[in-house]
């Protein structure tokens, strides 16, 4: 989304997920330093979130990639949920990440279900909005 489209909540939601962005690397470092984590896992796992970040950022910035559509049908309402389905995926993958960062710096155990609940999450958002523009595509023809 072009700044000029996002509004004050966008604008606060991608704050928000930048900020996670960054205290869950801080926290990494932190982990890695005080229980002794190799270099190459606090590498690793740096690099997932900022390659998953960035490919989210690119997708909510070229929204008719998602679905593949023409830039002529993805525009309007249509643009607007894939950019929000977009936002929406990359803040509970980042919060999700900093959660359980933030359990591991306090010694604290999550449940095995945790990333399971993650996954769902996403796949409700996504079904969610796709179920939007998929209804408003049909109504286009």
């Amino acid at each position: 989304m072009k700044k000029e489209e996002m509004t004050t909540v966008d604008f606060l939601l991608e704050a928000v997920g930048i900020v996670a962005a960054l205290v869950y690397l801080g926290l990494q470092i932190y982990y890695g330093i005080v229980y002794g984590v190799s270099f190459t896992g606090i590498i690793l796992n740096a690099a997932i979130l900022i390659l998953v970040y960035v490919g989210l950022t690119l997708l909510a910035r070229y929204p008719e990639r998602v679905n593949n559509l023409p830039k002529e049908i993805c525009s309007g309402k249509i643009r607007i949920y894939t950019i929000h389905m977009v936002r929406a995926i990359k803040l509970i993958f980042v919060l999700s990440l900093l959660f359980t960062s933030i359990c591991d710096v306090a010694g604290v155990q999550i449940n095995k279900g945790y990333s399971l609940v993650t996954v769902a999450l996403i796949a409700v958002v996504t079904v969610v909005y796709e179920g939007k523009i998929i209804k408003l595509l049909r109504g286009k023809k």
